[in-house]
């Protein structure tokens, strides 16, 4: 015999702020250089706001350093697939390669890659 259960309601994955905090993180903002924004997700940082370039092809890219990485590196997203795509030094250490578009949440990207794009994308116009 199955029972059946109701599940609870959970959580919104992002909460809000609460206002005092809020207020303070909007105070200490104010004080930074203008484009100087970063943003965590996950095990990365990544330039934030001004820092965006928009390419032709609606391509914007940014710099990031993930923990563990001995530096930034050049990060991609397409806003109209959904995809990203990151670059390395070619082996002569002269060029960047960039490897192939992925998912996200493909098994090499790195934790909080899909929250850095669902935040990306919601607040640009296609």
């Amino acid at each position: 015999m199955l029972l059946a259960t109701a599940l609870p309601e959970l959580p919104p994955i992002v909460q809000a702020a609460p206002p005092a905090q809020q207020s303070i993180l909007e105070r200490i903002m104010a004080e930074a250089p203008a484009g100087a924004i970063e943003r965590s997700f996950g095990a990365c940082n990544y330039a934030w706001g001004a820092q965006w370039k928009l390419s032709e092809d609606g391509i914007r890219t940014t710099m990031r350093h993930c923990r563990g990485e001995a530096s930034p590196s050049p990060f991609a997203v397409s806003c109209s697939t959904l995809k990203v795509n990151t670059a390395a030094l070619a082996t002569d250490k002269k060029a960047l390669e960039w490897g192939q578009w992925r998912s996200p949440v493909a098994p090499e990207a790195q934790p909080g890659e899909a929250m850095a794009v669902a935040s990306l994308c919601a607040n640009v116009s296609r």
